[in-house]
C-alpha cells in the first residue's frame, strides 16, 4: 500500500504541473500502459515471467518512438537498467537480505516480497543496479534503485523542459523554411511568382468582383471550374486558400489576404 501510495502522489504532483507546464505530450501511449501492466501486476502478486517479456518489448518501443522528446532519453536508460537487474534474476527486481536485515526485515534468499516487484537474494553480480538506496522519512521506508532515480529524473526533466525543447526546434524549423523562401525569392526572375496558379486566381478575382465573391464561399470549386481559365491548385495552394477563406470576412479582406500570399508576405 505504501508503494501504491507514493505512485499516486507522484502521478498528482506530475499531473499539476503538467497542466501548469502543458509539456510536449509523448506519442503512442498505449506501448507505455503495455509496459505498466505487468510491473502493476507483480505488485498485486500477479507473477507472469512471459509478461515481463512484453513489458520490456513495450517500453522499448515506446523510447524509440519519443526519444526526441526531453527526459525520454533518461527515462530509457533508467528503464533498461532496471530491465537487466531484473532480467537476470527472473522478472523480479533484487533486495538484498543484509539490506533488509539492516532495517529490521529478515527473509530468506529466494523469497518475493508481497507488494513489490523484488525478490530477496543473498548477493548479486548487479546488485548496484538493484533496490539497495534506502529512503526513510519517520516510519515511511522505500527501497529504490538508480534505475529508478533515473526514470523519476527523466519524468521531471519531461515535465519541465519538454516544452522548451519542443518550441526550439518548431522555430528552428521555420527559421529553415524562412530561409528556404527567402532564397527561392532571391533566386527568381523579376515578375514572376512563387505561387502561379495562386497568381492567377488572384488577377481574375480582381478582375471580376462576381468571382471574388464565389471564391470567397467555394474557393476549390470555382477555381477548378472557372468558365474561360481554369486554374489547377495544388495541395499547399488548397491549404493557403482554405485559411485565407478562415480568416477572411468580406471580398476585400480576401482578396487583400490573396495578394499578400502572392507576394510572400
Amino acid at each position: 500500500m505504501a508503494l501504491f501510495a507514493v505512485y499516486l502522489v507522484c502521478a498528482l504532483v506530475g499531473a499539476w504541473i503538467a497542466f501548469w507546464r502543458a509539456p510536449e505530450w509523448p506519442r503512442y501511449n498505449l506501448l507505455l500502459a503495455i509496459a505498466a501492466v505487468p510491473q502493476i501486476g507483480q505488485v498485486l502478486g500477479i507473477r507472469i515471467s512471459e509478461m515481463f517479456v512484453v513489458s520490456v518489448v513495450a517500453m522499448t518501443l515506446w523510447c524509440l518512438c519519443n526519444y526526441r522528446i526531453a527526459g525520454v532519453p533518461m527515462v530509457a536508460v533508467g528503464a533498461a537498467f532496471n530491465a537487466l537487474a531484473m532480467t537476470w534474476h527472473g522478472g523480479a527486481m533484487p533486495v538484498r537480505a543484509d539490506i533488509l536485515a539492516e532495517l529490521g526485515y529478515h527473509f530468506d534468499p529466494g523469497v518475493l516480497l508481497e507488494g513489490s516487484k523484488d525478490v530477496v537474494v543473498h548477493h548479486s553480480p548487479l546488485w548496484l543496479l538493484s533496490d539497495w538506496i534506502v529512503i526513510s522519512i519517520g516510519t515511511f521506508i522505500l527501497i529504490i534503485s538508480p534505475g529508478d532515480i533515473l526514470v523519476a529524473g527523466g519524468v521531471v526533466m519531461w515535465l519541465l523542459f519538454s516544452r522548451t525543447a519542443a518550441l526550439e526546434r518548431e522555430s528552428s524549423m521555420l527559421a529553415c523554411h524562412s530561409a528556404s523562401h527567402a532564397e527561392t525569392r532571391k533566386n527568381l526572375i523579376p515578375g514572376h511568382s512563387t505561387r502561379p496558379a495562386l497568381t492567377r486566381l488572384a488577377l481574375l478575382a480582381a478582375a471580376d468582383p462576381a468571382l471574388a465573391e464565389r471564391l470567397l464561399h467555394d474557393p476549390f470549386d470555382v477555381a477548378n471550374a472557372h468558365p474561360h481559365y481554369h486554374v489547377t491548385l495544388d495541395a499547399n495552394d488548397r491549404a493557403t486558400l482554405a485559411a485565407i477563406r478562415a480568416r477572411a470576412r468580406t471580398v476585400g479582406e480576401f482578396l487583400g489576404e490573396l495578394a499578400a500570399e502572392v507576394d510572400g508576405f
